[in-house]
């Protein structure tokens, strides 16, 4: 080759080839999706219509019956969709049975859990639960798989933390001002991804972190520092912390105030290798603003109830905190997993209300939300649709004869 030749194929290619490999190196990396999707906005009348599937439970089987159970699912899943058009929708943790896949085929799972929501340009987040880490998967490769996607706004937290999807995201009013915090937590649980070279598994405890509940704690501070108020919010963990469980054996705990499936009892909350969730629970007991708490994993449980919180102190009887804290458990969206009860998911109408004149915290009732809520099943009716205002609990509802 001449040296004029040689000097042209570097002049030409060399810069192709280094541009095709930093990109590449780019593509392979976890990195913020806050850097390349489009923000979450609420509409004009202030609503935001979130849908949450839970317990997809894909994969449990790669070939024969499991593709026939994958592909019920995602009917369900398209039907759903179709019948509410939601803004956004969380996925809140076993997308996958984990303990039934491999690393190989992780990444085909996740791309038929989120077909649905591509093919109708529907944002998404996702919390990963238990079944999500096992021998064969690990939640890193599901996060990679889910990070291809512009549509995903699922984030990678700091490894110190303990597990991976700990994160926020701000919803905007329609002048571009946060109105809304969406939380994220991972309740870990499952296994470790092939730690040992015999397969043996090495549990991972089903509790949010000690560190990750330092990390909700500082970043809800840093947030009212930043916007100069309190936002209100809802926050999404797979496993339920035991404040579910205690509220389902209270007295005060009835079908007819706290509609929906009751089947799991005792509940399965947070716990393992000896950990609580005790430092959790206190925190979110007192996060101001935090309207709702929102789990899966227990199959058999479909229902919202309301938890007082602990009595203010004197120099905070004007903060949110007076209101109680509701407890919703989504509904088992897919044909996998234990149970044979009706699937389907529940439907958040959540609306940040704004004062008259303007006024208030950047124009918005300080710390208060408004939510509607109803669980759309795969027959697509619509059940226990209630308010979930300072009044439930003790309004009742009409009992329901659907499992």
């Amino acid at each position: 080759m001449s040296v004029g030749r040689f000097i042209g194929f570097n002049t030409i290619f060399l810069p192709v080839f280094t541009f095709i490999l930093f990109y590449s190196i780019i593509q392979l990396q976890p990195t913020s999706p806050s850097f390349r999707h489009r923000s979450l906005y609420l509409r004009d009348d202030g609503s935001f219509d979130m849908l949450i599937f839970s317990d997809l439970h894909f994969g449990e089987e790669e070939h024969g019956w499991g593709i026939a159970q994958d592909r019920k699912s995602l009917a369900i899943m398209n039907g759903i969709l179709d019948a509410e058009d939601p803004d956004f929708v969380v996925i809140n943790g076993d997308l996958i049975t984990g303990e039934n896949t491999f690393r190989e085929n992780a990444s085909s799972y996740v791309d038929q859990v989120v077909a649905p929501l591509v093919s109708r340009d529907i944002p998404w987040a996702s919390t990963y639960g238990n079944h999500d880490s096992s021998y064969n998967l690990s939640r890193e490769a599901l996060y990679e798989s889910e990070s291809r996607y512009s549509l995903s706004h699922t984030q990678y937290s700091d490894k110190a933390l303990g597990g991976v999807t700990n994160y926020h995201i701000e919803v905007l009013d329609r002048s571009g001002r946060a109105a809304l915090i969406l939380w994220f937590l991972d309740s870990q649980g499952g296994s470790l991804f092939q730690t040992k070279g015999n397969q043996t598994q090495t549990k991972i405890p089903g509790v949010v972190s000690n560190a990750t509940v330092d990390w909700l704690t500082e970043t809800h501070q840093q947030l009212i520092d930043r916007h100069g108020r309190v936002l209100p919010s809802l926050l999404f963990v797979h496993i339920p912390p035991r404040l579910f469980a205690e509220t389902q054996t209270s007295e005060s705990f009835a079908p007819a105030r706290f509609p929906g499936l009751n089947k799991d009892y005792p509940l399965s909350t947070q716990h393992g290798l000896g950990l609580t969730d005790s430092r959790l629970v206190d925190a979110l007991l007192s996060l101001e603003g935090l309207h709702s708490i929102h789990s899966g994993h227990d199959h058999g449980a479909s229902w919202c109830a309301s938890r007082q919180r602990p009595a203010p102190k004197i120099d905070q009887r004007d903060h949110s905190s007076d209101a109680p804290i509701f407890l919703c458990f989504a509904r088992h969206t897919g044909q996998g997993g234990y149970g044979d009860w009706t699937r389907g998911a529940r439907m958040l109408r959540v609306t940040v209300p704004e004062m008259a004149d303007g006024s208030g915290d950047g124009g918005h009732v300080k710390g208060k939300v408004e939510v509607e809520s109803w669980v759309r099943l795969q027959s697509m009716q619509a059940i226990s649709r209630v308010s979930l205002n300072e009044t439930y609990g003790q309004d009742e509802y009409p009992l329901e004869d659907v499992e």
